[in-house]
Parts: C-alpha cells; sequence; structure tokens
C-alpha cells in the first residue's frame, strides 16, 4: 500500500518511494497529498494490523529515520508521539521505541498468536451461570422474547428507574429513581457523560494513572485530561484544587474504590475534601463506583455530599455478569435533558432483554448470593497473590479483581511488561495508564479475575517472581 503525501514541515523532499525491505522499519509511501506524519502514523498502523510490525519490535530512532526520509526531525517527533498517545507503541529511557505489548492484540486473527496466561484484563469471576441461567427462564417465562427486543420498554412490576435506585442504594447514595438512567454498561455510560455534557477541549481533571477505556472516550471526544497528583490514599484534595484554579478544569473523573490500576480506596475525609472543592468550584464529578460491590470499605460515595454536581455511575458487569451490559447512571435534574439527549444519540434504547435480566437478579436474590461467591474468589485468589510474591510490593485489597505490584528498580513497567509476554505471561504496565508527561512509576498491573483455572494463576504468578529476580533482556524479544 503507498501513501501520497506533502510535507508540511520539510518542503524539500526528494521524489521517491520507499519500500518496506530491512530489518529497521520503513513507512510505505510515496510523494502526493497530506502530511508527512499522517502517512507515517497510517503506515504503522496498517503494518501493525497486518502483522509487518508485531509486539515487541524496535523502531528505528527518531533522527535516523527523519534522515533516511529526508523529513525534519520534528516530523517523526510528531508522528512517533500520536502512536505513542494511540497505544501503538511505547518508549523506554536508554532502550529504545517499541510496538507496544497490546498494539495488535484486537486487530489479529492468527491462530498462531502464541498462548498468553492472562495476567492483563480484569474480567468478572465467572460463578454465575446457574443463576444467570435461571433468571433468564424466569425472563422468557414472564413474557414472549421478541417483546424485549422492541424500542419501548416492555411493561414490568417495576420499572428499571427504580431498580437502579435500589442498587445505588447498596452503596449508600440514596437517589429518587427519577434521576436514575440506564445504560450499556459503564463505558457506555462514560460516553453519554462526555458527549453530552462536554465540548472538545474542556479539561477533566483525573488521577496520574487512570482508567484507559476513560482516557480512550476522552481523546476520540476531543477532552484534555489534566494529571492530578495522588498519594497512596489517592487524590489529594489541595492538588485537585489546584488543578480548579491553575487549569480551569470543567469536571473531574475518580474511581473511589479499588482504583484502577492502582488498587487505592479514597479515605472518608479525602471523600467529603473533594465535595467540597467541587462545589466551590461548580465541577462536574464523574464517580465510577464499579468497583464498590466489592465491599472493602463502607464508605459512601463522594457523590453523596454533592448530588448536584455529580454523575455517578455504577455498573453490573463487574458485579454480575461480563457480558451484562447493564449500568445505572446517576444525574440530578439540571442534567436530565442532556443526559436522555447523549443516550439518545448514542443508543437510541439499551437492550431490555439485559436490562430485565439484570432486575430479576437482584429481585430474586440471586445478585446477592453471586455478589457474595465472587468476593469470597477473590479473596481466595489474592492470598495466592500474597503468598507466590512474598518480599515484593503489591498493592490492593483483599476482595480487589487486581493488584499493583511495584518493581525492583532495574524493571521499568514497560520492559517487565515486554518481557513477561515473551514469557507467556500478560500483564499490563503503569505506562499504559498514563495521564500527562510526569515521571513513570516502574509498576504493573495484575489481573487475579481474567482466568478461570487457579492453577493457570498459579504457574503465571510463579513465572512472574522468576522475573522479577532477573534483569531485562529486551533484545531476546521475538513475538
Amino acid at each position: 500500500m503507498y501513501y501520497n503525501f506533502n510535507d508540511e514541515d520539510n518542503n524539500s523532499m526528494s521524489d521517491k518511494t520507499f519500500l518496506y525491505g530491512n530489518p529497521s522499519w520503513q513507512p510505505h509511501f510515496e510523494k502526493g497529498i497530506g502530511p508527512i506524519y499522517k502517512a507515517i502514523v497510517s503506515a504503522l498502523e496498517n503494518d501493525i494490523k497486518y502483522g509487518i510490525l508485531k509486539a515487541g519490535d524496535q523502531l528505528p530512532p527518531q533522527r535516523e529515520l527523519a534522515d533516511f526520509l529526508g523529513v525534519n526531525f520534528t516530523t517523526i517527533t510528531r508522528a512517533y508521539k500520536i502512536c505513542e498517545q494511540k497505544g501503538l507503541i511505547s518508549a523506554i529511557v536508554g532502550k529504545g521505541t517499541f510496538v507496544s505489548v497490546d498494539a495488535n492484540i484486537e486487530s489479529t486473527t492468527d491462530d498462531t498468536e502464541p498462548y498468553l496466561i492472562d495476567l492483563g484484563r480484569i474480567h468478572s469471576l465467572n460463578n454465575n451461570r446457574k443463576y444467570l441461567s435461571e433468571a433468564i427462564v424466569q425472563v422468557t417465562q414472564r413474557m414472549s422474547v421478541i417483546n424485549y427486543f422492541a424500542y419501548d420498554e416492555p411493561k414490568r412490576h417495576i420499572s428499571y428507574q427504580e431498580v437502579g435506585s435500589d442498587w445505588i442504594k447498596r452503596f449508600y447514595f440514596t437517589v429518587n429513581p427519577d434521576d436514575v438512567f440506564i445504560t450499556s454498561g459503564t463505558q457506555n455510560a462514560l460516553a453519554v457523560i462526555l458527549l453530552s455534557l462536554f465540548q472538545p477541549g474542556d479539561k477533566i481533571g483525573t488521577t496520574r494513572l487512570t482508567y484507559t477505556g476513560f482516557k480512550s472516550i476522552a481523546s476520540m471526544t476531543g477532552i484534555q485530561l489534566v494529571a492530578v497528583d495522588t498519594d497512596k490514599d489517592g487524590l489529594i484534595p489541595d492538588m485537585v484544587e489546584r488543578a480548579c484554579q491553575i487549569d480551569g478544569i470543567k469536571g473531574l473523573y475518580i474511581m473511589p474504590e479499588c482504583q484502577n490500576p492502582t488498587t487505592c480506596t479514597l479515605p472518608a475525609e479525602r471523600r467529603k475534601a473533594i465535595a467540597e472543592i467541587v462545589r466551590k468550584y461548580g465541577l462536574i464529578l464523574i464517580e465510577d463506583d464499579t468497583m464498590s460491590f466489592l465491599g472493602n470499605t463502607d464508605l459512601p460515595p463522594v457523590s453523596s455530599f454533592a448530588p448536584e454536581n455529580s454523575l455517578y455511575i455504577n455498573g453490573t458487569s463487574k458485579a454480575l455478569s461480563v457480558g451484562l451490559r447493564i449500568a445505572f447512571l446517576y444525574a440530578p435534574s439540571k442534567f436530565h435533558e442532556y443526559i436522555k439527549q447523549g443516550i439518545y444519540n448514542i443508543d437510541l434504547t439499551t437492550s431490555h432483554f439485559n436490562a430485565e435480566i439484570a432486575a430479576t437478579l437482584l429481585e430474586n436474590g440471586s445478585a446477592d448470593a453471586i455478589i457474595k461467591e465472587k468476593q469470597m474468589e477473590a479473596e481466595y485468589r489474592n492470598q495466592i497473590v500474597d503468598d507466590i510474591l512474598s518480599g515484593y510490593q503489591v498493592y490492593g485489597n483483599k476482595r480487589d479483581y487486581f493488584r499493583w505490584l511495584i518493581l525492583p528498580e532495574q524493571w521499568t513497567g514497560a520492559e517487565f511488561e515486554l518481557c513477561a509476554r515473551s514469557a507467556g505471561i500478560q500483564v499490563f504496565s503503569a505506562e499504559r495508564f498514563m495521564v500527562g508527561n510526569g515521571p513513570i512509576p516502574s509498576a504493573v498491573r495484575i489481573s487475579t479475575s481474567a482466568i478461570e483455572d487457579v492453577r493457570e494463576l498459579k504457574a503465571g504468578l510463579t513465572i512472574l517472581r522468576q522475573l522479577l529476580a532477573a534483569s531485562p533482556k529486551l533484545p531476546e524479544f521475538v513475538i
């Protein structure tokens, strides 16, 4: 495939066509239409997609590629920066720039892709088949299944808003059913909020390490994320106020329980202090309380102290079933029309069938049983992590679905992720979660929830322990 372009930064480029042909990656294009940096980004995306570049492959230094192409160094810098923001590449200080370990995972369908023990993705522990099957039978017996696929909500003896209100009340936040909206999962709720209440160029404060799904939505909608400093207890209220005064943030995104990826849980006094700042500066608070069902604390969410400024999300996917894409979104009345319009434009309607299953699980008590079993399984798995990785600094509570591992000084997170992948283990490094250009901690997130077989979890953790005692050997990577 050829890429036609003009170099906006340097018009002296010679008329020649560059082809793939040696171990040092070369973008494939020819002189023509459009800026070079965009052509380089497109070339790299396509080379990853079609397997020409693979995870762990090292890219040429920026100066070398600029000299080869006959363009300004800043052109390559710009292209590499965009690729890094897209999650396609990652730079390791003193080592070079590499294709990110997850860059081609979603696009590849190659059956020869090596099997990895998945300690990267966060899933819902899979203990719900019996309860889910029973709920589906009840739903299909209640009325004709075809009715659940209509635009209009099926008539029920209790509205989904009331079910959502009862669900949110479990987590120490009492809301009016009229203020509850039904969305197709937490990620969907975040997209609705950003598209409904924010404009491109608006700024939202968040932790320096934050949920990658939120980063992606913000990037797609042109919203700028501002990194707010944290410590071992999470967001520092003074730093939130500083972001209001200096950066002019319009909103604040938080995960108060088991923050992704660091596992921090906000203490009670900080929740109240952050709520006061939200009210003082008129911020829009986006509170993602997805992990509160784990029951690590009995603390009320920040939104309960500033409900007039808050958008509160609590989903069922992690708590009940990973495929049950239903989340309940609280919004105060002043935001209702915006949220309604956002849901209509994105979804038109949320799956009534999924909503009915979730409502049935919540009403017949199955949800309580599922959550209790998940909490017990999570405790069991976290004890395994503590036993195998004893002696290392591993953050997290006893019921968390993932842990935050601080690496020995010889490692960076990106190096460890690459080496772990080479050893057959998938983990996610701190580099994935970074907002802004601050210092990157040497750490990785380890999921305990994606693997069904505990024996495989033990095997993966044992390999990681062996790797922790070793030194990085990046040149040996062949994926």
